[in-house]
C-alpha cells in the first residue's frame, strides 16, 4: 500500500501583550547572635511591612509569604590547615509577595512608603499579565496560522496540494509572562515622588510542529 506523502512544518506564534498586573517581592535577610533579639525584630519588621502597604491601602492580608526561615549560619574557617564551622549567628529570612492591577503612581507609592522605614527590605517587581490564558491561546493561534501559511506556500512552490492536518506536536513548556522592565531605586526614597511611566509589552513566542498529507 502506498504511504501518503507528508509535510511537516514548524508553526511559529509571537504576541506581544500590554502590561496590566504587578508584583512587588520583599525579602528580609537578617543575621544576629541572640536568638530572642533577632526573633523580635525580624517579627516587628514583618509587622511594619504589613501596616506599611496597609497605610497604602491595601490589606495586610494583601501580602502573601512565600517563604520564611529561621536557621543557624555556619562559616567555615581555615584554622592550623583544617576548616572548623564558625557560629555566625541565626538567620532569619522571609520573601513576601504584594500582587496588584498595574498602576505605575500606587506602584511608587509602595517604594516610598518602604524607605520610610528604619531598615531596608530588598525589593525586586516583576510586571505580568493578569489573564495569561487568553495570552497563551492567542500565542498558540499565531503558531497554528504560520504553520499553515508556510505549509502551504511551500506546496504550491512544489505543484501540490495541502491536504488534511495529521498530527500536531506541542512541546508544553512554560512559558514566562514578564516584561524586560526593569525597576529598581536604590537607597531611602522618603518622600520621593511616584514616576508615571509604561512598562515595555510582554514578548511572548512559542512554537509548535504541524504535519499535513499533501495531494496531488
Amino acid at each position: 500500500m502506498e504511504r501518503n506523502r507528508e509535510i511537516t512544518v514548524k508553526g511559529v506564534g509571537t504576541y506581544h501583550v500590554p502590561v496590566d498586573f504587578v508584583t512587588v517581592t520583599f525579602t528580609l535577610d537578617e543575621l544576629n547572635k541572640d536568638y530572642q533579639k533577632g526573633h523580635e525584630d525580624f517579627e516587628s519588621h514583618i509587622a511594619a511591612l504589613q501596616e506599611t502597604v496597609e497605610k497604602i491601602g491595601f490589606e495586610k492580608k494583601e501580602l502573601k509569604t512565600s517563604a520564611i526561615q529561621i536557621s543557624p549560619k555556619y562559616d567555615d574557617v581555615k584554622r592550623n590547615g583544617n576548616y572548623v564551622e564558625v557560629f555566625k549567628g541565626y538567620e532569619f529570612y522571609t520573601k513576601m509577595n504584594l500582587a496588584f492591577d498595574f498602576d505605575s503612581k500606587r506602584l511608587g507609592a509602595v517604594f516610598a512608603a518602604v524607605g520610610g522605614l528604619g531598615f531596608e527590605p530588598k525589593l525586586d517587581v516583576r510586571f505580568s499579565v493578569k489573564d495569561e490564558e487568553s495570552a497563551k491561546n492567542a500565542l498558540l493561534a499565531n503558531a497554528a496560522k504560520d504553520a499553515k501559511t508556510k505549509a502551504q506556500i511551500l506546496c504550491e512552490a512544489m505543484g501540490v496540494q495541502l491536504g488534511k492536518l495529521v498530527t500536531i506536536n506541542y512541546n508544553w513548556d512554560e512559558i514566562e509572562f514578564y516584561s524586560d522592565t526593569d525597576y529598581s531605586v536604590k537607597g531611602r526614597i522618603t518622600g520621593a515622588r511616584p514616576i508615571a511611566f509604561f512598562p515595555e509589552d510582554i514578548e511572548l513566542e512559542d512554537s509548535a510542529a504541524f504535519v499535513w498529507e499533501i495531494e496531488g
